[in-house]
């Protein structure tokens, strides 16, 4: 939210690695991160010093994960020698610097790793809902409210469309929004996928009493109709990973 062009996480060594150099002479710096899913796909973050070097680089990779979304480039390197920071960004801002060209960048500065800026950052109030706010339930939604939320003109999320909610939470608090993939032959549910995250216009109460039913309806139920929606897009941040994550 300050507009910052780069955020210096500095640790007890050079950059990322991937695994614990201090006991793995095979350990390889990882130079550029344009993904950090599926970095952690890639190796094991279970706990600090284990793996990606040390430092505490599980907590790391969260404050990236924030800062790249927000469009902020992250740069893990060396605390004990700040004045690398400036031949970082000088060597980031020559002709060289490109993620096709990961080579020239490392030769060119100081021992780094860097994640990638988000292309298209969430702007303050979208960041501020996906990681600012606490959550305090989970809305379960169908299919076709997932597919009305991700399509190009973004639907706002509707009672039609609610499964059950999960959770005690009143009006204008932040909740998780939620679809369960179910097997279609055992019934199980097979994986959770996180939608979003918004501000509710309706408790979890009313939220249980009026789901799956239309906007017209919500008067007849409830005695009063506060809003046409449960949560307008406006207020809802869109995300699409998996919910365990």
């Amino acid at each position: 939210m300050v507009k910052a062009d780069y955020l210096f996480l500095m640790t007890d060594v050079d950059c990322l690695y991937t695994d614990n150099p201090r006991t793995n002479s095979n350990a390889k710096p990882v130079f550029i991160v344009d993904d950090i899913a599926t970095l952690k796909e890639q190796v094991t973050v279970s706990s600090p010093g284990t793996s990606l070097g040390t430092g505490g680089m599980v907590t790391k990779l969260i404050a990236a994960d924030l800062a790249t979304a927000a469009g902020v480039t992250t740069i893990i390197t060396r605390g004990s020698t700040p004045q690398n920071i400036i031949a970082i960004v000088s060597a980031l801002h020559s002709p060289s610097s490109s993620s096709a060209d990961v080579a020239a960048t490392a030769t060119a500065a100081p021992l780094h790793t860097r994640f990638v800026a988000k292309p298209n950052p969430l702007v303050d109030r979208k960041w501020w809902i996906l990681h600012g706010l606490h959550t305090a339930g989970t809305i379960y939604v169908d299919a076709g409210c997932v597919r009305a939320l991700k399509a190009q003109q973004r639907s706002s999320l509707f009672a039609a469309g609610i499964v059950h909610v999960e959770g005690s939470f009143v009006a204008q608090q932040s909740a998780r929004v939620v679809h369960e993939r179910v097997d279609p032959e055992t019934g199980k549910v097979v994986e959770q996928i996180e939608v979003g995250k918004g501000l509710v216009n309706y408790s979890s109460m009313e939220i249980a009493r009026i789901k799956g039913c239309k906007s017209s309806e919500i008067e007849g139920i409830l005695g009063y109709a506060d809003a046409e929606c449960v949560v307008h897009r406006d207020n809802m941040t869109i995300t699409g990973k998996r919910a365990e994550e």
